[in-house]
């Protein structure tokens, strides 16, 4: 099985991130693409880069809803790890 390529027109990797390709696809100003493939998985990812030179609203609200997204992943795995603690 190929580790990267596309699936109905979905673009996939499944290689290991390294420091070099998060920097290619999430901030590269060389690219014009706002939107590239993820790093790792399935689907699509912004270039920040790209989208700060094009708008900086833009820039903020992704940046912003980004953030709300890892800070809600922290919360559930936060949560998940409190259940093992037991409290006398």
């Amino acid at each position: 099985m190929k580790k990267y390529g596309k699936i109905l027109g979905i673009p996939y990797d499944l290689r290991f991130p390294t420091p070099a390709r998060i920097k290619e696809r999430m901030w590269n100003p060389d690219d014009p693409r706002v939107i590239t493939p993820r790093v790792f998985g399935a689907g699509w990812t912004v270039n920040f880069a790209t989208l700060r030179e094009k708008s900086t609203v833009g820039f903020f609200v992704a940046l912003a809803v980004m953030s709300l997204i890892y800070l809600n992943g922290l919360r559930k795995l936060y949560k998940k790890l409190a259940g093992f603690v037991k409290k006398d």
